[in-house]
Parts: C-alpha cells; sequence; structure tokens
C-alpha cells in the first residue's frame, strides 16, 4: 500500500484518477442491480419527501411507576470544579429521581392538662377531655397507632407474639408485654364490635347471599372460617364447628333471601337455595356420562346449561347485551305462552 504522507505528486494524481473510475463503476452496477430488481436508484429516492411521522397513540393506562408529591427535596450541587478546582455557584436542575423511605421512630406524646381560674365563677376550670381525643382506648399508655400495628400483624400477618413483640421492639424501640398486646387486640375487638353488627345486619338484609366455608387452624386447633358475602360486603366467622347451625346463626332463622351454596348439607336449614352453578354443572355433566344410553338426561343437561348461559347474559357488564338478552328472554316466553 502507497504511502499518502510521502508520495509524490504523480502518485497521488494516479491514485485520484484509480478512485474516480473505480466510483464509476460502481454507481452503474448499483443502477443496473436496482433496475434489475424493480428498486428505485438511491439519488431518485433520496429526493422523495420524508414521510410524516404519526403521533403516537396514548394507551388507556400507563404502567410507568408514577411520580409521587415529595415531602422532602434535597439538592445536591458540586462546590467547585473538579478540574481547575475554580469555585462554582448559580446553575439549574438536570435531572431528578425519587426515593422511597420509611421513617421507624417512636414518638412520646405527654398531655398537659392545664387549670385555670374564672374570676367571674370564682372557680377552677379543667378542660373536659376524652380518651378520644388523647388518640388511646381507655386509659392505655400505648395509642391507637400501636394498637392498629399490633392488630395488623396479629390478624392480618398472623405473627405469633413474641415476633410482634421483637418487630415493635427493633423497628420502633417500643418495649410492650405479651399482656398489653394481648389488652391492645381485645381493645381493637371492642372497638369494631359497633361496625361488625352494622356488616352483619347489612347482610342479614340482603336479597342474595353466597355461603362457603374452608378449614382454618387457630391456636393449634383446627376449626373453619365461614365466609358470607353479598356484592358489596365480606363478612367472617371463625368456628370449631362445620355444623349447619353455624350459617343459621349468622344470617338468622327469619332469613328471607337466597343463598347461593355448594352442595353441602349444613346449608340445606337456610329455606331458598341457589346452588353454585359450577358445582352443579360439573355434577349434571357427570350424570349425563353415567347416563350417555338416556337421551332424556342429555337434553335435560343441554337445557341446564343454556338456562345458564342465558342467566349470564343477563349480568353482561354491557347494557346493549343485558337488553338483547332480556328481549330474547321474553320472546321465549311469548312463544312457549302461545303454545
Amino acid at each position: 500500500m502507497t504511502d499518502l504522507q510521502h508520495a509524490s505528486r504523480e502518485e497521488l494524481i494516479e491514485i485520484i484518477q484509480t478512485l474516480m473510475v473505480r466510483v464509476e463503476q460502481l454507481e452503474e452496477e448499483n443502477l443496473r442491480l436496482r433496475q434489475a430488481g424493480g428498486g428505485t436508484p438511491l439519488a431518485i429516492k433520496a429526493s422523495r419527501k420524508p414521510r410524516e411521522k404519526k403521533a403516537r397513540k396514548r394507551r388507556k393506562q400507563g404502567f410507568a411507576r408514577q411520580r409521587e408529591t415529595p415531602d422532602e427535596i434535597r439538592h445536591h450541587v458540586a462546590a467547585c470544579c473538579p478540574d481547575c478546582g475554580r469555585k462554582l455557584s448559580g446553575g439549574w436542575p438536570h435531572r431528578s429521581r425519587q426515593t422511597i423511605e420509611i421513617v421507624l421512630q417512636k414518638k412520646v406524646v405527654e398531655h398537659v392538662l392545664w387549670r385555670r381560674w374564672c374570676g367571674v365563677c370564682r372557680k377552677q376550670v379543667l378542660p373536659e377531655m376524652e380518651a378520644s381525643e388523647f388518640q388511646v382506648q381507655g386509659k392505655r399508655r400505648f395509642g391507637t397507632s400501636v394498637q392498629a400495628v399490633v392488630a395488623t400483624l396479629t390478624i392480618a400477618c398472623r405473627l405469633p407474639m413474641r415476633m410482634v413483640k421483637r418487630l415493635l421492639r427493633e423497628f420502633f424501640g417500643v418495649h410492650i408485654s405479651a399482656g398489653e398486646v394481648v389488652a391492645l387486640l381485645d381493645g381493637a375487638k371492642q372497638a369494631g364490635e359497633a361496625a361488625l353488627a352494622e356488616l352483619l345486619a347489612q347482610v342479614r338484609g340482603s336479597p342474595a347471599v353466597c355461603g362457603d366455608e374452608t378449614g382454618w387452624r387457630e391456636d393449634g386447633k383446627n376449626g373453619y372460617l365461614w365466609g358470607f358475602f353479598t356484592p358489596t360486603l365480606r363478612y367472617f366467622v371463625y368456628r370449631r364447628s362445620r355444623g349447619g347451625q353455624v350459617p343459621v346463626e349468622v344470617l338468622g332463622e327469619e332469613f328471607g333471601g337466597v343463598v347461593t351454596c355448594d352442595f353441602y348439607g349444613g346449608y340445606n336449614r337456610l329455606g331458598l337455595l341457589q346452588r353454585c352453578w359450577v358445582h352443579l354443572l360439573r355434577d349434571a355433566n357427570e350424570l349425563a356420562e353415567l347416563n350417555a344410553d338416556r337421551p332424556e338426561v342429555a337434553a335435560w343437561v343441554a337445557s341446564l346449561t343454556e338456562l345458564y348461559r342465558e342467566a349470564k347474559a343477563f349480568s353482561h357488564p354491557k347494557a346493549r347485551a343485558r337488553q338483547q338478552a332480556r328481549r330474547e328472554f321474553e320472546r321465549r316466553g311469548e312463544a312457549g305462552g302461545e303454545a
């Protein structure tokens, strides 16, 4: 290869002429290949107007982490130039990032009640305070915030008492005894009795309730968690028994609504029942398989399945689909009446 830095004028001219000939050959070959393949020469293609970029379609829901309103803003600036050491001033924000922190801190609040003298009535006056104004239940030393943490760790997280005590001590510096943990839980239960009674009254007054039960181990002993559900409420009770007296106890003997349940016999004392469609259709399909030689059984199962589909159409989220299902149901009813 020729050293271009030390080449003579004649050698450089010869190299340039050779390259020009090579460029002309490549251009002719490029044009020939594009014409043979139905393409467009680069010169023509470059002369076209660029396509307008369409605006990006907005999504119905974004999946990026939303920025929150900061509780504290910390500014980070360079005091001097790292190269020359000159002191820096002014500037502008370049970028920012958010971090989420949890402040674990115990706060001791001392409430001081002042006694004042009334010069007119000639008597001493103390402010009338209730326990709720101290944010505490009764005469307990631990406030409602501690009570809420204890109840959440014990009930929602199902942590044992010693672990609750340890977490309070290590995270918040709160030293609490086992007896106080029990007292706080009892207090939380008492505070929620009125709201729980109101929820039970709403469940009993609902026209339709779904009931179910599952095994639940509590304090090393087997029991059952019973659940009774409406479109807006979830009501749970724990009992050691799985007997039929539990749903009667919860819903009451005067319950006049419809109870949706499986085929467990414990619900049979409640009156009007709607068996769970999943269990019902599953058992109906098994019945059809066992009676494959009886076409009337298969026809009954098919009509039961069609009835389930019609019922689902009535609860379709779109109003138009619900109206269409209702009209179809009424049309079939009129046709049956005329027959």
